[in-house]
Protein backbone atom coordinates (compact mmCIF):
# COMPACT_ATOMS: atom_id res chain seq x y z
CA UNK A 1 0.00 0.00 0.00
CA UNK A 2 1.10 3.47 -0.67
CA UNK A 3 0.32 6.18 1.36
CA UNK A 4 0.88 10.10 0.35
CA UNK A 5 1.77 12.99 2.71
CA UNK A 6 1.39 16.70 1.67
CA UNK A 7 4.02 18.89 2.84
CA UNK A 8 6.02 22.30 2.06
CA UNK A 9 9.65 23.43 2.07
CA UNK A 10 10.95 26.72 3.02
CA UNK A 11 14.25 28.50 1.76
CA UNK A 12 15.87 31.41 3.70
CA UNK A 13 18.90 32.28 1.76
CA UNK A 14 19.04 33.03 -1.91
CA UNK A 15 22.05 30.72 -2.23
CA UNK A 16 19.60 27.92 -1.32
CA UNK A 17 17.28 29.26 -3.61
CA UNK A 18 19.67 29.16 -6.39
CA UNK A 19 21.20 25.84 -5.87
CA UNK A 20 17.86 24.33 -6.01
CA UNK A 21 17.03 25.99 -9.39
CA UNK A 22 20.30 24.57 -10.69
CA UNK A 23 18.73 21.09 -9.55
CA UNK A 24 15.60 21.51 -10.91
CA UNK A 25 17.03 22.87 -14.46
CA UNK A 26 19.27 19.66 -14.72
CA UNK A 27 16.61 17.36 -13.78
CA UNK A 28 13.98 18.54 -16.77
CA UNK A 29 17.12 18.76 -18.84
CA UNK A 30 17.60 15.19 -17.87
CA UNK A 31 13.75 13.89 -17.65
CA UNK A 32 13.92 15.46 -21.70
CA UNK A 33 17.16 13.83 -23.18
CA UNK A 34 16.06 10.44 -21.87
CA UNK A 35 12.59 10.62 -23.21
CA UNK A 36 14.26 11.76 -26.88
CA UNK A 37 16.67 9.19 -26.43
CA UNK A 38 13.94 6.26 -25.31
CA UNK A 39 11.72 7.58 -28.64
CA UNK A 40 14.49 7.46 -31.33
CA UNK A 41 16.64 4.50 -30.27
CA UNK A 42 15.47 2.62 -27.37
CA UNK A 43 12.51 1.45 -28.94
CA UNK A 44 14.28 1.13 -32.22
CA UNK A 45 16.34 -1.87 -30.18
CA UNK A 46 19.26 0.19 -31.03
CA UNK A 47 20.67 2.00 -27.59
CA UNK A 48 19.93 0.15 -24.07
CA UNK A 49 18.60 1.74 -21.02
CA UNK A 50 21.41 1.82 -19.15
CA UNK A 51 23.65 3.29 -22.22
CA UNK A 52 20.70 5.86 -22.02
CA UNK A 53 21.63 6.52 -18.58
CA UNK A 54 25.22 6.90 -18.70
CA UNK A 55 25.21 9.55 -21.69
CA UNK A 56 22.51 11.50 -20.04
CA UNK A 57 24.49 11.45 -16.72
CA UNK A 58 27.09 12.48 -18.32
CA UNK A 59 25.83 15.06 -20.11
CA UNK A 60 23.57 16.97 -16.73
CA UNK A 61 26.07 15.97 -14.61
CA UNK A 62 23.42 14.49 -12.30
CA UNK A 63 24.48 11.15 -10.32
CA UNK A 64 23.00 8.07 -11.31
CA UNK A 65 20.64 7.90 -8.91
CA UNK A 66 18.71 11.21 -9.95
CA UNK A 67 19.11 10.18 -13.80
CA UNK A 68 17.41 6.65 -13.44
CA UNK A 69 14.42 8.27 -11.28
CA UNK A 70 13.95 11.15 -14.30
CA UNK A 71 13.91 7.57 -16.62
CA UNK A 72 10.99 6.63 -14.25
CA UNK A 73 9.05 9.56 -15.03
CA UNK A 74 9.34 9.82 -18.96
CA UNK A 75 9.60 5.49 -19.32
CA UNK A 76 5.45 5.46 -19.43
CA UNK A 77 4.78 8.61 -21.40
CA UNK A 78 3.16 8.07 -25.13
CA UNK A 79 5.02 9.85 -27.81
CA UNK A 80 5.02 13.53 -28.70
CA UNK A 81 4.54 15.14 -25.26
CA UNK A 82 4.76 18.38 -24.29
CA UNK A 83 6.89 19.12 -21.53
CA UNK A 84 5.76 21.52 -19.51
CA UNK A 85 1.79 21.50 -20.55
CA UNK A 86 0.88 22.64 -23.94
CA UNK A 87 -1.16 25.11 -22.29
CA UNK A 88 1.80 26.85 -21.10
CA UNK A 89 3.70 26.65 -24.63
CA UNK A 90 0.36 28.48 -26.03
CA UNK A 91 0.57 30.93 -23.44
CA UNK A 92 4.73 31.22 -24.68
CA UNK A 93 3.93 31.69 -28.37
CA UNK A 94 1.09 34.74 -27.41
CA UNK A 95 3.37 36.10 -25.47
CA UNK A 96 1.69 35.83 -22.45
CA UNK A 97 4.26 34.81 -20.28
CA UNK A 98 8.20 35.73 -20.54
CA UNK A 99 11.01 32.87 -21.42
CA UNK A 100 11.88 32.77 -17.88
CA UNK A 101 8.80 31.78 -16.87
CA UNK A 102 8.45 29.26 -19.33
CA UNK A 103 11.51 27.66 -18.66
CA UNK A 104 10.40 27.66 -14.57
CA UNK A 105 7.09 26.08 -15.64
CA UNK A 106 9.01 23.20 -17.94
CA UNK A 107 11.40 22.66 -15.62
CA UNK A 108 9.14 22.53 -12.54
CA UNK A 109 9.94 18.97 -10.60
CA UNK A 110 12.37 17.04 -9.29
CA UNK A 111 12.07 13.15 -7.98
CA UNK A 112 13.72 11.12 -6.09
CA UNK A 113 12.58 7.17 -5.72
CA UNK A 114 13.03 5.61 -2.16
CA UNK A 115 15.25 2.94 -1.21
CA UNK A 116 14.97 0.77 2.17
CA UNK A 117 18.62 -0.24 2.31
CA UNK A 118 19.72 3.56 2.02
CA UNK A 119 17.32 4.34 5.10
CA UNK A 120 14.41 5.47 2.94
CA UNK A 121 16.23 7.64 0.56
CA UNK A 122 19.69 8.75 -0.15
CA UNK A 123 18.96 12.08 -2.46
CA UNK A 124 16.28 13.43 0.08
CA UNK A 125 16.39 12.35 3.02
CA UNK A 126 14.06 13.38 5.88
CA UNK A 127 16.54 14.09 8.74
CA UNK A 128 15.48 16.07 12.62
CA UNK A 129 17.79 18.73 13.69
CA UNK A 130 16.96 20.40 16.44
CA UNK A 131 13.37 18.42 17.03
CA UNK A 132 12.30 20.11 13.65
CA UNK A 133 12.24 17.92 10.64
CA UNK A 134 14.57 18.80 7.43
CA UNK A 135 14.41 17.79 4.38
CA UNK A 136 18.30 16.95 2.92
CA UNK A 137 18.45 17.11 -0.78
CA UNK A 138 21.51 15.88 -2.68
CA UNK A 139 22.66 18.96 -4.91
CA UNK A 140 26.05 16.94 -6.27
CA UNK A 141 29.49 17.24 -5.47
CA UNK A 142 28.98 15.95 -1.83
CA UNK A 143 26.59 18.85 -0.81
CA UNK A 144 23.18 18.91 0.58
CA UNK A 145 21.00 21.92 0.81
CA UNK A 146 19.28 21.47 4.39
CA UNK A 147 15.58 22.51 3.79
CA UNK A 148 12.72 23.14 6.35
CA UNK A 149 9.86 20.40 6.12
CA UNK A 150 6.39 21.62 7.33
CA UNK A 151 4.16 18.20 7.42
CA UNK A 152 0.51 18.66 8.67
CA UNK A 153 0.15 17.95 12.44
CA UNK A 154 -2.70 15.12 11.66
CA UNK A 155 -0.50 13.39 8.95
CA UNK A 156 2.44 13.55 11.70
CA UNK A 157 0.58 11.94 14.50
CA UNK A 158 -0.71 9.18 12.01
CA UNK A 159 2.41 7.90 9.97
CA UNK A 160 5.71 9.91 11.86
CA UNK A 161 6.84 5.98 12.37
CA UNK A 162 7.28 5.48 8.92
CA UNK A 163 9.28 8.44 8.30
CA UNK A 164 12.16 7.41 10.37
CA UNK A 165 14.34 5.29 7.94
CA UNK A 166 12.43 1.86 8.25
CA UNK A 167 10.33 2.15 5.29
CA UNK A 168 11.41 3.42 1.67
CA UNK A 169 9.85 6.84 0.37
CA UNK A 170 9.80 8.72 -2.28
CA UNK A 171 10.09 12.42 -2.53
CA UNK A 172 8.72 14.96 -5.20
CA UNK A 173 9.07 18.64 -4.94
CA UNK A 174 6.72 20.83 -7.59
CA UNK A 175 7.70 24.44 -8.24
CA UNK A 176 3.96 26.02 -8.37
CA UNK A 177 2.77 28.07 -11.32
CA UNK A 178 2.87 31.33 -9.67
CA UNK A 179 6.49 31.39 -8.30
CA UNK A 180 4.78 31.07 -4.65
CA UNK A 181 6.37 27.96 -3.02
CA UNK A 182 6.87 24.55 -3.41
CA UNK A 183 4.47 21.63 -2.94
CA UNK A 184 6.13 18.20 -1.77
CA UNK A 185 4.74 14.97 -1.85
CA UNK A 186 6.34 12.11 0.63
CA UNK A 187 4.92 8.54 -0.38
CA UNK A 188 5.71 5.88 1.80
CA UNK A 189 4.94 1.74 0.75
CA UNK A 190 3.87 0.26 3.75
CA UNK A 191 3.12 -3.48 3.70
CA UNK A 192 -0.47 -4.25 5.47
CA UNK A 193 -2.22 -7.21 6.15
CA UNK A 194 -5.60 -8.16 4.82
CA UNK A 195 -8.20 -9.68 6.49
CA UNK A 196 -10.40 -12.03 4.04
CA UNK A 197 -13.83 -11.32 4.60
CA UNK A 198 -17.01 -13.90 5.07
CA UNK A 199 -18.97 -11.88 1.90
CA UNK A 200 -18.25 -9.96 -1.22
CA UNK A 201 -19.59 -7.17 -3.06
CA UNK A 202 -19.38 -6.91 -6.82
CA UNK A 203 -19.44 -3.09 -7.92
CA UNK A 204 -20.98 -2.60 -11.67
CA UNK A 205 -20.28 0.64 -12.55
CA UNK A 206 -22.26 2.79 -14.49
CA UNK A 207 -22.26 6.30 -15.77
CA UNK A 208 -23.85 8.19 -13.17
CA UNK A 209 -24.71 6.01 -10.17
CA UNK A 210 -22.59 2.17 -9.06
CA UNK A 211 -25.26 -0.73 -8.32
CA UNK A 212 -23.58 -3.44 -5.87
CA UNK A 213 -24.39 -6.82 -4.28
CA UNK A 214 -23.59 -8.33 -1.84
CA UNK A 215 -23.03 -12.34 -1.73
CA UNK A 216 -22.50 -14.35 0.95
CA UNK A 217 -19.46 -16.54 -0.58
CA UNK A 218 -19.95 -20.32 1.19
CA UNK A 219 -24.00 -19.96 1.33
CA UNK A 220 -24.25 -18.43 -2.26
CA UNK A 221 -26.92 -15.91 -0.95
CA UNK A 222 -27.35 -12.07 -2.04
CA UNK A 223 -27.49 -9.79 1.03
CA UNK A 224 -28.09 -6.85 -0.46
CA UNK A 225 -28.74 -4.83 -3.34
CA UNK A 226 -28.07 -1.21 -4.17
CA UNK A 227 -26.39 1.71 -5.63
CA UNK A 228 -24.47 4.61 -5.58
CA UNK A 229 -25.15 7.68 -6.83
CA UNK A 230 -22.37 9.62 -8.94
CA UNK A 231 -24.38 11.51 -10.67
CA UNK A 232 -21.97 14.12 -9.54
CA UNK A 233 -19.10 13.31 -10.90
CA UNK A 234 -20.39 14.10 -14.36
CA UNK A 235 -21.71 17.62 -13.61
CA UNK A 236 -19.01 18.98 -10.91
CA UNK A 237 -16.30 20.78 -12.00
CA UNK A 238 -12.79 19.06 -12.65
CA UNK A 239 -11.37 20.58 -9.30
CA UNK A 240 -13.91 19.17 -7.49
CA UNK A 241 -14.32 15.96 -8.93
CA UNK A 242 -11.69 14.48 -6.95
CA UNK A 243 -13.22 15.49 -3.76
CA UNK A 244 -16.64 13.92 -4.72
CA UNK A 245 -14.47 10.56 -6.08
CA UNK A 246 -12.76 10.61 -2.31
CA UNK A 247 -16.59 10.65 -0.82
CA UNK A 248 -17.90 7.71 -3.03
CA UNK A 249 -14.49 5.55 -2.42
CA UNK A 250 -15.19 5.66 1.24
CA UNK A 251 -19.01 4.94 1.39
CA UNK A 252 -18.03 1.45 -0.65
CA UNK A 253 -15.37 0.77 2.41
CA UNK A 254 -18.17 1.97 5.09
CA UNK A 255 -20.69 -0.95 2.99
CA UNK A 256 -17.52 -3.30 3.03
CA UNK A 257 -16.90 -3.23 6.55
CA UNK A 258 -20.58 -3.19 7.69
CA UNK A 259 -21.34 -6.44 5.88
CA UNK A 260 -17.66 -7.94 6.38
CA UNK A 261 -16.97 -8.51 2.68
CA UNK A 262 -14.18 -8.27 -0.02
CA UNK A 263 -14.78 -5.61 -2.78
CA UNK A 264 -14.51 -6.39 -6.20
CA UNK A 265 -14.40 -3.84 -8.32
CA UNK A 266 -15.66 -3.84 -12.40
CA UNK A 267 -13.03 -3.26 -15.10
CA UNK A 268 -14.49 -2.70 -18.50
CA UNK A 269 -12.52 -1.26 -21.08
CA UNK A 270 -14.67 2.34 -22.63
CA UNK A 271 -11.40 3.43 -24.27
CA UNK A 272 -13.01 1.95 -27.64
CA UNK A 273 -16.21 2.77 -26.91
CA UNK A 274 -18.27 3.85 -30.28
CA UNK A 275 -21.65 4.89 -30.25
CA UNK A 276 -23.60 7.72 -30.90
CA UNK A 277 -22.09 11.15 -29.81
CA UNK A 278 -23.87 12.05 -26.68
CA UNK A 279 -23.63 8.32 -25.59
CA UNK A 280 -19.72 9.13 -26.57
CA UNK A 281 -19.64 11.80 -24.54
CA UNK A 282 -20.77 10.82 -21.37
CA UNK A 283 -19.02 7.20 -20.95
CA UNK A 284 -15.53 8.40 -22.02
CA UNK A 285 -16.10 11.31 -19.34
CA UNK A 286 -16.65 9.03 -16.67
CA UNK A 287 -13.52 8.80 -14.71
CA UNK A 288 -13.09 5.16 -14.20
CA UNK A 289 -9.71 5.19 -13.66
CA UNK A 290 -9.55 7.63 -10.64
CA UNK A 291 -13.21 5.87 -9.23
CA UNK A 292 -10.99 2.65 -9.24
CA UNK A 293 -7.82 3.73 -8.25
CA UNK A 294 -9.12 5.86 -5.14
CA UNK A 295 -11.60 3.26 -4.35
CA UNK A 296 -8.80 0.36 -4.33
CA UNK A 297 -6.60 2.67 -2.09
CA UNK A 298 -9.03 3.72 0.35
CA UNK A 299 -10.35 0.25 1.07
CA UNK A 300 -6.62 -1.43 1.13
CA UNK A 301 -5.50 1.63 3.50
CA UNK A 302 -8.78 0.48 6.16
CA UNK A 303 -7.97 -3.44 5.63
CA UNK A 304 -10.52 -4.23 3.36
CA UNK A 305 -9.76 -6.64 0.71
CA UNK A 306 -10.02 -4.65 -2.88
CA UNK A 307 -9.24 -6.33 -6.35
CA UNK A 308 -10.35 -5.36 -9.66
CA UNK A 309 -11.95 -8.09 -12.41
CA UNK A 310 -13.04 -7.85 -15.31
CA UNK A 311 -17.44 -7.18 -15.82
CA UNK A 312 -17.61 -8.55 -19.33
CA UNK A 313 -21.03 -9.70 -20.08
CA UNK A 314 -22.66 -9.11 -16.89
CA UNK A 315 -24.90 -7.44 -18.28
CA UNK A 316 -26.05 -9.84 -20.96
CA UNK A 317 -26.28 -11.84 -17.64
CA UNK A 318 -28.48 -9.17 -15.74
CA UNK A 319 -30.66 -8.92 -19.01
CA UNK A 320 -31.55 -12.31 -18.00
CA UNK A 321 -32.54 -12.17 -14.92
CA UNK A 322 -34.14 -9.08 -14.28
CA UNK A 323 -36.93 -11.04 -16.15
CA UNK A 324 -36.46 -13.16 -12.98
CA UNK A 325 -36.48 -10.71 -10.39
CA UNK A 326 -38.60 -7.99 -11.21
CA UNK A 327 -35.16 -5.72 -10.56
CA UNK A 328 -33.55 -3.09 -13.30
CA UNK A 329 -31.02 -4.36 -15.31
CA UNK A 330 -27.90 -2.86 -13.73
CA UNK A 331 -29.20 -4.31 -10.37
CA UNK A 332 -29.16 -7.61 -11.96
CA UNK A 333 -25.91 -7.11 -13.12
CA UNK A 334 -24.48 -6.41 -9.89
CA UNK A 335 -26.28 -9.98 -9.51
CA UNK A 336 -24.78 -11.17 -12.22
CA UNK A 337 -21.26 -9.78 -11.54
CA UNK A 338 -21.19 -11.64 -8.04
CA UNK A 339 -22.48 -14.54 -9.67
CA UNK A 340 -19.26 -14.55 -12.03
CA UNK A 341 -16.66 -14.13 -8.84
CA UNK A 342 -18.42 -16.79 -7.15
CA UNK A 343 -19.68 -19.48 -9.87
CA UNK A 344 -17.85 -18.88 -13.32
CA UNK A 345 -19.63 -21.73 -14.00
CA UNK A 346 -23.09 -20.96 -13.92
CA UNK A 347 -22.65 -17.59 -15.56
CA UNK A 348 -20.65 -18.89 -17.93
CA UNK A 349 -23.33 -21.40 -18.98
CA UNK A 350 -25.65 -18.10 -19.56
CA UNK A 351 -23.33 -15.47 -20.65
CA UNK A 352 -22.01 -18.30 -23.56
CA UNK A 353 -19.06 -16.50 -23.31
CA UNK A 354 -15.10 -17.72 -23.54
CA UNK A 355 -12.85 -19.01 -21.40
CA UNK A 356 -10.66 -16.48 -21.63
CA UNK A 357 -11.11 -12.22 -21.06
CA UNK A 358 -8.73 -9.59 -20.98
CA UNK A 359 -9.73 -6.60 -19.16
CA UNK A 360 -13.21 -7.25 -20.11
CA UNK A 361 -12.80 -8.24 -23.73
CA UNK A 362 -13.54 -11.49 -25.02
CA UNK A 363 -10.98 -13.40 -26.85
CA UNK A 364 -12.69 -13.23 -30.15
CA UNK A 365 -16.33 -12.19 -31.58
CA UNK A 366 -17.93 -15.79 -32.88
CA UNK A 367 -18.86 -15.72 -36.53
CA UNK A 368 -22.32 -16.00 -37.92
CA UNK A 369 -23.82 -19.49 -37.35
CA UNK A 370 -20.94 -21.18 -35.33
CA UNK A 371 -22.32 -20.72 -32.39
CA UNK A 372 -23.43 -24.60 -30.85
CA UNK A 373 -27.10 -24.13 -31.52
CA UNK A 374 -26.38 -23.08 -34.85
CA UNK A 375 -27.82 -19.55 -34.42
CA UNK A 376 -25.53 -16.19 -33.82
CA UNK A 377 -27.22 -15.71 -30.37
CA UNK A 378 -28.61 -18.07 -27.73
CA UNK A 379 -32.52 -17.90 -27.41
CA UNK A 380 -33.62 -16.48 -24.06
CA UNK A 381 -36.13 -19.26 -23.64
CA UNK A 382 -33.97 -22.36 -24.66
CA UNK A 383 -31.18 -21.03 -22.30
CA UNK A 384 -33.73 -20.89 -19.15
CA UNK A 385 -35.24 -24.41 -20.12
CA UNK A 386 -31.85 -25.77 -20.43
CA UNK A 387 -30.97 -24.34 -17.11
CA UNK A 388 -34.06 -25.54 -15.44
CA UNK A 389 -33.57 -28.84 -16.88
CA UNK A 390 -30.38 -29.22 -15.15
CA UNK A 391 -31.24 -27.53 -11.88
CA UNK A 392 -34.72 -30.09 -11.64
CA UNK A 393 -32.69 -32.32 -9.84
CA UNK A 394 -31.46 -30.48 -6.96
CA UNK A 395 -34.55 -28.53 -7.12
CA UNK A 396 -36.27 -32.35 -6.44
CA UNK A 397 -34.02 -33.04 -3.85
CA UNK A 398 -33.87 -30.05 -2.09
CA UNK A 399 -37.94 -29.40 -1.55
CA UNK A 400 -39.18 -32.80 -1.81
CA UNK A 401 -42.43 -31.66 -3.91
CA UNK A 402 -42.36 -32.81 -7.23
CA UNK A 403 -39.73 -30.51 -8.96
CA UNK A 404 -42.25 -27.37 -9.37
CA UNK A 405 -41.13 -24.19 -8.94
CA UNK A 406 -41.81 -21.96 -5.75
CA UNK A 407 -43.19 -19.05 -7.24
CA UNK A 408 -44.65 -18.30 -10.82
CA UNK A 409 -42.03 -17.06 -13.05
CA UNK A 410 -38.83 -18.48 -10.96
CA UNK A 411 -38.77 -21.41 -13.69
CA UNK A 412 -37.63 -24.17 -11.67
CA UNK A 413 -33.98 -22.40 -10.91
CA UNK A 414 -32.37 -23.31 -7.67
CA UNK A 415 -30.15 -20.66 -7.43
CA UNK A 416 -32.60 -17.90 -9.00
CA UNK A 417 -35.34 -19.06 -6.58
CA UNK A 418 -32.71 -18.19 -3.70
CA UNK A 419 -31.33 -15.31 -4.31
CA UNK A 420 -35.52 -13.55 -4.97
CA UNK A 421 -36.08 -15.18 -1.25
CA UNK A 422 -33.84 -12.06 0.29
CA UNK A 423 -34.22 -9.05 -2.17
CA UNK A 424 -36.99 -7.31 -1.23
CA UNK A 425 -36.32 -7.01 1.95
CA UNK A 426 -32.65 -5.33 1.79
CA UNK A 427 -32.77 -3.06 -0.21
CA UNK A 428 -30.33 -0.07 0.16
CA UNK A 429 -30.31 3.39 -1.57
CA UNK A 430 -27.12 5.54 -0.83
CA UNK A 431 -26.91 9.25 -1.88
CA UNK A 432 -23.94 11.85 -1.92
CA UNK A 433 -25.19 15.05 -0.14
Amino acid sequence: MEITIPASIELSEEEEEKALQNLFFAFGKARRLCYSLRQKYELKGEMSRSEIIKRVQAITGLNSRYVKDAYATIENLPPHVTFGGLNNQRMREKGKITREEYKKRRNSIIYARGDKSRKGNLNMRIVEIADEKYLRVNIGDRKWLFLKLFIPDKYMKKYAQYLDGSHPYSVLIKRKDNDEGYDVRITIRVECALKEGSRLIALDMNKSHIDFCVLDKHLKNVIAVGKINTSELQNTRSDKREHQIKKVAHKVKNLAKHFNADVFIGKLRTSKFKSHRKANRIVHQMPHLKLRKWIKHICVKNGVRCEERSEANTTKVGRILSHIFGLDVHKCAAIAFALKLSDYHVFKFLSVVSSYEADGRQRGRRRRGSSPTGTAQHDFRIRMKCWAAMMSPLLRTERGDGGYPEMPGIRGLLFTSRLKANLPFHMVNIKIW
